[in-house]
């Protein structure tokens, strides 16, 4: 569970982020982005509030699809989808992380106007790889807390090969940056270096691994690459 304070600093890192990726994006939509991490990580996550957050996202996509802001079907389908059944999902052993990662993907690409073709899939590729390091650094302070039927990858890999999992992550999210989405260069160089700092300084078993920070200063990059 996030205290507010970080809490705030991932919904306004959250909000940036969306931003930044496509900087013609609606600023109200960047907004909501922001405010619905706010409140997902700010209030307990119970099988009543779950439907609540549920049922506030099908009214807020009704919202979408009744004004000029439209999410591509390829997007809101899958997101429709992991919201129905991500309680059922997130049971299933070894894959709450991927569908985490899939999920906040998903919504970051929905800020990007530009939809389709290799040029979206490389982006999408290079946030899903950014949201993997992001989850796996969450489910390592998460590790004692999460029962053990969950199977989250820090609970059943050895953290002598998921640090090099985690490095293999970084690097492959910077060459693909580096060569296909040059525009998100500076962001990903400062995820990246950040990311590798935090690691080597935890690089025996660490309690926690705060790589959280690493979402604003991608946003930061991407904001000066841009101004």
């Amino acid at each position: 569970m996030q205290s507010k304070i970080e809490s705030l600093f991932l919904g306004f890192s959250a909000f940036l982020l969306a931003y930044s990726l496509d900087q013609t994006s609606e600023p109200w939509y960047c907004l909501a982005i922001g405010f619905s991490v706010f409140i997902y990580y700010v209030i307990p996550r119970t099988p009543r509030t779950i439907w609540i957050y549920l049922s506030l996202a099908l009214v807020f996509f009704l919202i979408l699809s009744l004004s000029h802001y439209k999410i591509p079907f390829l997007i809101l389908f899958p997101l429709i989808l992991l919201s129905f059944f991500y309680p059922w999902l997130r049971e299933i052993p070894r894959i709450k992380t991927p569908i985490i990662a899939l999920s906040w993907t998903l919504i970051m690409i929905s800020a990007c106007n530009e939809t389709g073709g290799s040029s979206w899939l490389l982006k999408a590729a290079v946030l899903f790889l950014l949201f993997m390091v992001l989850a796996i650094s969450s489910d390592v302070k998460d590790r004692h807390i999460d029962p053990p039927s969950l199977g989250t990858l820090p609970q059943v890999i050895p953290w002598y090969v998921l640090r090099w999992m985690l490095l293999s992550f970084i690097f492959l999210l910077s060459a693909l940056t580096w060569f296909w989405v040059p525009h998100w260069g500076l962001g990903a160089a400062f995820f990246s270096l950040f990311s590798w700092f935090m690691l080597m300084k935890n690089w025996k078993q660490p309690m926690v691994l705060p790589l959280d920070p690493g979402l604003l200063l991608f946003a930061l990059g991407n904001l000066l690459d841009h101004p």
